[in-house]
């Protein structure tokens, strides 16, 4: 009993800092959307709090048109940045990495179009 007790306990510990890996609960704009050029921002949010974060968002020949790394708002759940005005129509990439409140850092992009 003690040795199933034992492996139950380590599982849990092992368990515990995948578990706390926090997803997304939403992205503006959405993954392969198509939007109005007057957008003024792009975020992603976390459905439960992260430590930092850096947002940055490109164009498809990989200039930067964000300005600035991006700040976390909304409780610490949502990392947000401001794009430069009188962006072209075209594809833009979004990509974002973010410290979970567990110490690891996850990294990921998006596409979505202007027009």
């Amino acid at each position: 009993m003690r040795t199933i007790v034992l492996a139950v306990a380590v599982a849990l510990v092992a368990s515990a800092p995948a578990a706390a890996h926090v997803g997304v609960k939403s992205y503006s704009p959405k993954p392969g959307s198509t939007v109005s050029r007057s957008i003024e921002r792009v975020k992603v949010t976390f459905k439960a709090k992260i430590t930092d974060a850096k947002l940055t968002v490109k164009t498809s020949s990989g200039t930067t048109v964000s300005i600035g790394d991006g700040s976390v708002v909304n409780r610490k759940k949502t990392v947000r940045v401001r794009l430069k005005s009188g962006l072209a129509k075209g594809r833009y990439k979004a990509t974002y990495s973010v410290l979970n409140t567990d110490g690891h850092v996850i990294s990921k992009s998006w596409n979505f179009n202007l027009n």
